[in-house]
């Protein structure tokens, strides 16, 4: 045997040692996810350096990513184009490179390896049931809260990453967790999907997010309704199940009291919204194409545009994805974002339909669960939210990859 022929084996074992690492390192991001940014943190200060030295020893096929989804991966691009846009133009240019920076590669990172470098079904598996295993702990923390309360009138409960960040979680976690138990009718894993669900429905509720709760409403009846092999039964099972859910929210006086408050354009956290969406309009107006920068809307908020009529004065973001965006970044980043968000439900929906592979619904559980909340939420501002978005969504990317090269094979 050559010299070379060694060296290219010795060069391969190499890479597949280098690989396993790597692949560890992201099932300790995936489990921290709910648990900890911190340890978060860690695993992708050890990943970086080994995917920078993977990156030169063998460069990942560039093409066979973009391939993908070409048009996911088109309406992703032109998002990140606009936010760079933004940011030059942006007055505080450093805080909107370090925003940009933070945003667009850091976050992005976990997800990337996903898409270079795991190319195996199982694996794909197991970072997703790291990521729902970490949620689900943080669930049982939120409960453990609850019991440990004296009352649950007025209190609300998020478990170790707080209320906001955990209810961006379950709005897609419990359409996802759902789509499990709806494709998987028998066995362990349906069992499994049952108990993960009521913990996850339960912590929810304690959350007392309102927008989560509608988020994951409407985007669990989608999933398992497109999910179902038999609708009849499905709609009929469903119609139990928010039977008994809704006499848990009208019959517990905790709930019954939050419940009513969706309809209250005079209760604070309402009127202090549509505050802050005024704000976001104004500076839209004085900024038009490409808003006030990135980065920078928290000081042109509070020094320029907040309301007189807010008591939330330390606010520095919009509270809506889509607010934020055309505040932010003005009219090319809004129509950037949004046409992203209808892009992605478009190409999961297609999917579907298509060949009735189930990382299409779970794709679109995910966004349409994380979206709908981030209508009263800017929860892609969220580190934890932000972070496991983009990871989940590359994990259904690459699933759909594998499955589609299975099937030519």
């Amino acid at each position: 045997m050559s010299k070379g022929v060694i060296d290219r084996i010795r060069g391969g074992l190499a890479s597949q040692r280098l690989d396993r690492v790597m692949f560890w390192l992201l099932c300790l991001f995936a489990a921290a996810v709910s648990l900890s940014v911190a340890v978060t943190n860690v695993a992708m200060v050890f990943l970086m350096p080994l995917a920078i030295y993977r990156l030169w020893r063998q460069p990942p096929d560039w093409r066979g990513i973009w391939y993908i989804a070409p048009g996911v991966f088109g309406w992703l691009g032109l998002f990140v184009l606009s936010a760079l846009l933004s940011a030059i133009a942006a007055p505080d240019g450093k805080t909107a490179a370090m925003t940009f920076v933070n945003f667009y590669l850091y976050r992005f990172f976990p997800a990337a390896l996903v898409l270079f470098w795991v190319k195996d079904k199982k694996q794909l598996w197991i970072l997703a049931g790291c990521l729902l295993a970490s949620i689900f702990l943080n669930n049982l923390v939120t409960i453990g809260q609850a019991i440990k309360a004296s009352t649950l009138l007025g209190a609300r409960f998020g478990g170790i990453i707080g209320l906001m960040a955990q209810a961006g979680l379950l709005s897609a976690a419990v359409p996802v967790l759902t789509l499990v138990l709806v494709r998987q009718r028998a066995g362990r894993w349906s069992s499994y999907g049952l108990v993960m669900l009521g913990i996850a429905v339960a912590a929810l509720l304690l959350n007392g997010t309102r927008g989560a709760w509608l988020a994951a409403f409407v985007a669990t009846i989608v999933v398992a309704v497109l999910a179902a092999r038999q609708k009849k039964c499905c709609l009929v099972r469903m119609g139990l199940a928010f039977f008994l859910l809704g006499g848990i929210l009208t019959q517990t006086p905790a709930f019954q009291a939050r419940l009513v408050t969706l309809a209250q354009p005079t209760y604070q956290s309402n009127s202090e919204r549509l505050l802050m969406w005024q704000s976001a309009v104004h500076a839209f107006q004085d900024h038009p194409v490409l808003g006030v920068g990135l980065g920078n809307y928290a000081h042109a908020y509070q020094t320029q545009y907040i309301s007189p009529a807010a008591k939330e004065r330390r606010q520095g973001h919009a509270h809506s994805n889509v607010m934020q965006m055309l505040g932010e970044r003005g009219a090319v980043g809004a129509f950037a974002f949004c046409g992203m968000w209808l892009y992605f439900m478009a190409f999961a929906l297609r999917g579907w339909l298509r060949t009735k592979e189930s990382a299409y619904l779970a794709f679109l559980a995910i966004v349409l669960g994380v979206m709908l909340q981030g209508l009263t939420e800017y929860n892609l501002g969220t580190v934890v939210v932000s972070k496991a978005y983009w990871f989940s969504l590359a994990i259904c990317l690459q699933w759909i990859a594998l499955t589609r090269k299975e099937r030519s094979a």
